[in-house]
């Protein structure tokens, strides 16, 4: 577990770069009460999945930027009250327990990934987009520990910004190296895996994985060693050695098994 001295982003000197993303992110109106309601009601179902699979599920509202629900599992994976994050001031606890050195950077992200990226490809079936982000989350223990964070849009204004949003959350520190921060776009047919620089404070080009690597990638998530892929892709094991090696690099993980295990909960396989 990674330790770092706490830093509030409420004060003064951190809150200011907190306006610019939110008018960034924030739809033009409010969704109807009775969706609202109707998603509130599911969420009981969503609470059951987020047990069974030990997530945290959290549904937000982008116009009035509160948490509607945040699941009991919470409290299991961070120590956390639910109460916590969907009282008034429940996003900003949210945002003072990322990093301070990762805050900037994932608001950026989210900016990236969720605004810019949809907008310019002109995508707004979300059900075929997958959008993930990861960065380092203080518990309530004092901790920091690497999350794989994925939004899931439920609803968007006529301007394609979202209004309701699912967000689920995995500790990753066992998959994910600890210095990671970034995100990965994944559609039916492109994927695109990005990395903030926070030497230079800036997201590096996008990373694709290869048609060939994602071949190798897939027959990894199926239990294969690097002898049945070369004979089975008529390749030399040294060649899927140095895919293997690629993917580490690419996804930031820490070995095969954390490409593979990442590589399922983006979507990618």
């Amino acid at each position: 577990m990674a330790h770092f001295p706490y830093i509030d982003i409420t004060s003064p000197d951190k809150v200011n770069i907190l306006p610019k993303y939110w008018e960034s992110l924030k739809p033009q109106s409010n969704i109807s009460s009775s969706i609202e309601e109707s998603w509130k009601r599911k969420m009981e179902l969503m609470d059951e999945i987020s047990i069974q699979n030990n997530v945290a599920v959290f549904l937000w509202n982008a116009y009035t930027n509160c948490f509607l629900f945040v699941s009991e599992r919470i409290r299991d994976l961070s120590y956390y009250e639910p109460s916590l994050f969907t009282s008034e001031n429940g996003v900003e606890r949210l945002l003072s327990n990322i990093h301070p050195t990762h805050l900037q950077a994932t608001l950026e992200l989210i900016e990236q990934l969720i605004i810019n990226y949809c907008i310019d490809h002109n995508k707004p079936d979300f059900k075929n987009v997958n959008i993930s982000l990861n960065y380092l989350f203080k518990n309530g223990i004092g901790e920091y520990l690497q999350i794989l964070h994925r939004p899931i849009i439920l609803e968007m204004d006529e301007n394609l910004k979202p209004t309701l949003v699912l967000n689920i959350t995995h500790h990753v520190d066992h998959i994910k190296r600890e210095d990671s921060i970034g995100g990965v776009i994944i559609t039916n047919d492109d994927n695109f895996i990005f990395d903030y620089n926070l030497d230079h404070k800036c997201i590096d080009p996008p990373k694709k994985i290869s048609e060939q690597e994602m071949k190798i990638l897939q027959l990894l998530g199926k239990g294969l060693d690097t002898k049945d892929i070369a004979d089975k892709l008529f390749i030399s094991p040294h060649t899927v050695d140095t895919h293997r090696r690629n993917l580490i690099k690419k996804t930031s993980c820490m070995d095969t098994t954390g490409v593979v295990a990442y590589a399922k909960l983006v979507g990618l396989i």
